[in-house]
């Protein structure tokens, strides 16, 4: 196999969101812009990391309703609980090691808020959030959401650490989550000194994302909160430098033309203006 370098390193860009939610931007990351980050990361829209924060008792830090349209959210919590409600009528509650996938497609107005227990004690809270576009054909498709708990998402032991796959095959092990675009993504922990090697198909995007710790890829080294961007080749190989807690993360590029306002990720600019007006005539639902 012959090993992909690094074509970009990118740092994260600390920010808020939602309810004064601390969180560092990875896509786009410092100094890009949304257009050059979505050509560079296609199919991959927006990866936040959020947290890890403590929850002081009676906040009220998490992401109150706001609309989407033309994407599909994969959110994956490492620690700490949120509940979920969206205009379709889902529900559910999100914990460590779970993940869910919402398809907003022709458009959702959703939230993501701490559980009451939280709110009456506080606690940790740590996960992360990936953008992940919709073809040109399924933008249009019926919106939805699907909790994912931690039963279905286990670890698999590997030589000096422990991998939890999302989507598509890593070492060996394929995840639950099923995506238009065709995706891998997993959450890889090591030893320091641990190596971790896996194919990847030539053509598809792949990034290496420490969330803590930092590994070495061809030589460089990639710390956290920082995305390493692969360039050609047909397999990923790393080794962990410190204890490493990453994200793994592979796409076949979807190449279609990319509009972009907001929470509405549509191909053309009509297409926008049409996604900004439904939202407005209350076309994507209500959250009471």
């Amino acid at each position: 196999m012959s090993p992909k370098p690094i074509a970009s390193l990118v740092t994260g860009l600390p920010t808020q969101d939602g309810n004064r939610v601390p969180l560092v931007r990875l896509v786009p990351g410092r100094g890009q812009h949304g257009s050059e980050a979505f050509r560079a990361m296609d199919p991959f829209l927006l990866m936040d990391h959020f947290g890890p924060m403590v929850l002081p008792p009676g906040t009220d830090a998490g992401f109150p309703p706001h609309p989407h349209r033309g994407f599909q959210t994969l959110t994956y919590l490492i620690q700490g609980a949120f509940r979920h409600r969206d205009s379709t009528g889902g529900a559910g509650l999100l914990r460590p090691g779970g993940a869910q996938l919402m398809n907003a497609g022709a458009g959702i107005v959703h939230e993501e808020m701490p559980v009451p227990e939280q709110l009456d004690t506080g606690g940790p809270i740590e996960g992360v959030q990936l953008w992940i576009n919709l073809p040109m054909a399924d933008k249009g498709s019926q919106p939805g959401y699907t909790d994912l708990q931690p039963e279905t998402l286990p670890w698999t032991t590997l030589p000096g650490g422990r991998i939890r796959v999302v989507a598509g095959t890593w070492a060996g092990v394929t995840g639950p989550v099923r995506t238009p675009a065709r995706i891998a993504y997993a959450h890889l922990e090591l030893e320091a000194g641990a190596r971790f090697q896996q194919g990847v198909p030539e053509g598809w995007t792949a990034a290496v994302v420490p969330l803590h710790g930092s590994v070495r890829l061809e030589g460089t080294e990639v710390p956290a909160d920082s995305v390493a961007l692969l360039g050609d080749g047909d397999s990923l190989a790393l080794e962990a430098t410190t204890p490493v807690s990453l994200m793994l993360l592979a796409g076949e590029p979807l190449r279609e033309p990319i509009a972009h306002y907001g929470p509405f990720v549509m191909n053309t600019r009509e297409e926008l203006e049409q996604a900004v007006l439904d939202y407005q005539q209350g076309r994507m639902g209500h959250l009471d």
